[in-house]
This record gives structure tokens, C-alpha cells and sequence, in this order.
């Protein structure tokens, strides 16, 4: 059994990650609520409810066009004051910026939640005006359709919130999957307008569908064919959008028994007027995708994560580290392409993409100058090291190249996207603050605001 590793698995492959050494039981409790059960009392046979949730829970990534960490777009939403990236001043139609952190200790999780006018360096937080909630509570937002709520770390469920005119968060309608067969929630909801989105239910093997508007449960489509056994099916954090149509990848771990992953990766196409599968792809070739990005060109990759090159490594996944392309406006696996990690640098052991700007990623590549791989035990014993160098790779070249101004740390790092910026963070060892970092700025990376505790979300709400 895997059970210490699974829990720092599925942190992991929810992007919500530390950018310094950590004590598991620290990352456990920061990220790992998304697989807590519970039931809400409140919901009518739809799985609809308008009472109040009391929390969100935890990991990190919201995708499509949400927002959190990991993965999404969390561009203005509704009346965006314009302007440079985290600028603005306050209420009156500047810019608002929603926050989502958490403190821990032993025995409890609390999640707080802040309204600021800007993500710039010096930007103050008055912790007295912030939104408190028991559990890993987690940030979701919608830019595109002007929407933001929060999730509970208690129960299956997702509360809208809006801000008032001296931006405070105000609690509106709810919502519950948890007569979906649903335990706890995952990062993953697939945005199609204001009145669609789709939450990607793993352990149901499911989508279900839901109103961003009316807050109401609306239908499932099952997914059978994404259930190997053994293996739970995690699909892909960020959605591949292509008219109607829309992708989504499919990676498959095993983190309870042998810490493998299969060497495929899936593709399910939706199409989104009729809510029905219109075909699903395997390809062989690339395992342990769990991110797709797409790049400017239009193209979308899907690099293999740095959990995958360890479970290469340690042979529990055939397939070398590796990255497969759906080109811009096609709904199947380029052919004729197939990304080789380990060839791009000095390093074998790469993967973990985060947008770098234009048709650039970074991806972590493991340096055994500053550690050893621990052969014979678990995964995240590796991926956990402070050993992870920061590459900058333009998608398809020959070569990357090192990030020097960007130490090495674990191999995962939480990442926001926001107004055309992304952001990662770095922690004290003890996670009571947050420093956000501008990583794919142009001159370099620049520090902005400190949040207290461990910052786990990001959004433009105005």
C-alpha cells in the first residue's frame, strides 16, 4: 500500500503544490481534502440547493475558465478596469482580486478569503475583512462568464459569491453534487457559457452538468470509457476547446497500491449541443498527462508530469518522459508529433509544464548534483526533493534552457494565470505566508503581494 504517497499524489496532481521542502503531514493538510466525504442535507433530488455551504475544499487548480491554482484562466471577470496586470485601487469599477489561503495545524484546516485591488509588491491585506471557513475551503471562478464561487471542504458543494458595493463577499446560491455519487470535490470544471459548465467527477467516471447561472444540476454524461481497472482516470485540468467540441485528456494513476501510471493517455471529445460522446482516443506513445496547455500558435500540448518521469525512472511507467500536440482547430492526437523530454537538456528526468508566455513552457527537470532518487520507494520520495531545476522550453524546439533566476525546488509549483501573467508562489518553510511571483514576466520574475498562510487561489472578479 501507498497510503502516505497516494495523499501527496493527489495534491499533487491537483497542482497545488510547494515551492520549498515540506513535511507530508503539512501537505496533506494544506491540499488533500478534495477526496473528503460528506453529504449535504440541504439538496432536493436535482442535487440543487440554496442553502449556505460551509467551506470549500482544498487543492489548487480550477480549470477551463476558472481559476485557482494549476491551471486556468483567471482573467477580468465581469467590468475589468483595463490597465496592467494586478492594478487597480478598490471598489468604484477598479479592479478586484479575490485570494484564497489557508493556515493549518495538527488537528484543523481554516480557509480565509480576501478581496484586494491589486497583486502588486507592497499591496496590503486587512485580515479583519476576510471571509472565514472551516476546512481546505478552495477558490473557483469563471472569467469569461463574470462568475466566481468558492467550494466546500465539508460537503460536495459550490456557493456563488458576488462582492458588495465596499467589496465584501456575499454568500449566494448553492449547489451539491453529492446525490451524484460525489464525495469530494476535484479542480476540474469545464466552462462552455454562462448557463453550461461541466464538473469532471474522476472516482464516477462521470461529467456532471450544471448552470453557472441558476446554480442547478442539469444532467450527467457517464464516461465507461475511461475506467481501467485499478487506475483512477484523472482527467485533464485545463479543457481543449475546438468550436463545439470539447477535449478532454485522461491520465491513469494508480497512487493506493502500486504507485504506477499506464503509458496512454486519452482523449474524450464532448460535443457540447448535445451532451454526448462523440469519440475517444488512446494514444500509446505518452503516459502521465495530467496538464494540457494551450499555446499561442493555437496548438495544445500535453507534457507528461515530473511524477511520470519518476515513475519512469523507477519502472513503473513504460513510456520516457514525453509530450503529445492536438493542433489548433483538430480534435485527435497529432500523428506525426511526439515531444522526447529527455532529449530537450542535459537532464532525463523532466516534465510538469506551466505557461511560459507565447508558445514557451517551463517544465521541471530533476538535477542529481543536488539529490539522490530514492530507488526503492515511493514516487513523491522524488518528485518531493528540493532538486528540481526550472527550464524554459519553446514547444517543439531542439533545446530549453535553464531558468537561473528561479532556484530549484520540489517539482511541482502552484500557478495562477491572470490577466495575461502567470504567477507562481514561494512559502515559508512553515507556510504562514505567500509571496506571489510574476514568472513569465519579461524582465524576469518579480515578486508581488505576501498573503498570509499558504496562497492557493487567485482571481480578477472586477
Amino acid at each position: 500500500m501507498f497510503t502516505r504517497k497516494s495523499v501527496v499524489h493527489a495534491m499533487r496532481l491537483r497542482s497545488l503544490t510547494i515551492t520549498s521542502a515540506a513535511l507530508l503531514t503539512a501537505l496533506c493538510a494544506a491540499a488533500c481534502s478534495g477526496d473528503d466525504s460528506g453529504e449535504s442535507n440541504a439538496s432536493d433530488g436535482d442535487g440543487d440547493t440554496t442553502a449556505t455551504a460551509s467551506g470549500g475544499n482544498g487543492g489548487g487548480s480550477t480549470t477551463g475558465s476558472t481559476s485557482g491554482s494549476g491551471g486556468g484562466n483567471a482573467g477580468a471577470a465581469g467590468d475589468s478596469a483595463g490597465g496592467g496586470a494586478g492594478e487597480g485601487s478598490g471598489p468604484d469599477g477598479n479592479a478586484a482580486f479575490v485570494l484564497g489561503t489557508r493556515v493549518w495545524d495538527d488537528t484543523t484546516t481554516t480557509s480565509y478569503f480576501h478581496v484586494v485591488a491589486s497583486l502588486a509588491a507592497g499591496t496590503e491585506i486587512d485580515e479583519s475583512r476576510a471571509l472565514e471557513l472551516p476546512g481546505a475551503a478552495k477558490l473557483v471562478s469563471m472569467p469569461d462568464v463574470g462568475w466566481f464561487g468558492i467550494h466546500s471542504g465539508e460537503a460536495p458543494i459550490v456557493t456563488r459569491y458576488t462582492l458588495d458595493a465596499s467589496d465584501r463577499l456575499v454568500e449566494g446560491k448553492s449547489m451539491s453534487f453529492a446525490n451524484y455519487g460525489v464525495e469530494g470535490l476535484w479542480d476540474t470544471h469545464y466552462v462552455v457559457s454562462s448557463t453550461k459548465a461541466y464538473y469532471a467527477d474522476r472516482a464516477g467516471e462521470q461529467l456532471i452538468i450544471w448552470n453557472p447561472s441558476t446554480m442547478k444540476v442539469q444532467g450527467t454524461i457517464p464516461l465507461p470509457e475511461t475506467e481501467r481497472e485499478g487506475y483512477l482516470a484523472n482527467y485533464g485540468y485545463s479543457p481543449i476547446m475546438r468550436g463545439k467540441s470539447l477535449l478532454i485528456s485522461v491520465g491513469w494513476f494508480d497512487w493506493e497500491e502500486s504507485d504506477s501510471v499506464l503509458g496512454e493517455t486519452g482523449l474524450v471529445e464532448i460535443d457540447t449541443e448535445t451532451d454526448s460522446v462523440v469519440a475517444v482516443e488512446v494514444d500509446d506513445r505518452c503516459g502521465g498527462v495530467v496538464q494540457p496547455i494551450t499555446l499561442e500558435s493555437g496548438d495544445t500540448l500535453l507534457a507528461s508530469g515530473a511524477l511520470a518521469a519518476v515513475a519512469h525512472r523507477l519502472d513503473r511507467l513504460p513510456t520516457k518522459p514525453c509530450a503529445l500536440v492536438v493542433r489548433k482547430g483538430e480534435t485527435k492526437f497529432d500523428a506525426d508529433y511526439l515531444g522526447e523530454l529527455d532529449a530537450i537538456s542535459e537532464f532525463e528526468m523532466v516534465g510538469e509544464p506551466v505557461p511560459a508566455g507565447g508558445n514557451a513552457v517551463f517544465l521541471r527537470a530533476y538535477d542529481d548534483s543536488l539529490a539522490d532518487v530514492v530507488e526503492d520507494g515511493a514516487t513523491w520520495e522524488t518528485t518531493g526533493q528540493v532538486a528540481w531545476a526550472w527550464l524554459r522550453w519553446e514547444a517543439g524546439s531542439d533545446d530549453a534552457e535553464t531558468v537561473s533566476e528561479l532556484e530549484p525546488a520540489t517539482s511541482d509549483v502552484v500557478w495562477f494565470e491572470t490577466d495575461g501573467h502567470v504567477y507562481g508562489i514561494q512559502t515559508t518553510d512553515t507556510y504562514s505566508k505567500s509571496t506571489l511571483v510574476d514568472l513569465a514576466r519579461a524582465g524576469g520574475p518579480k515578486d508581488g503581494l505576501v498573503a498570509p498562510g499558504f496562497l492557493h487561489g487567485v482571481a480578477r472578479v472586477r
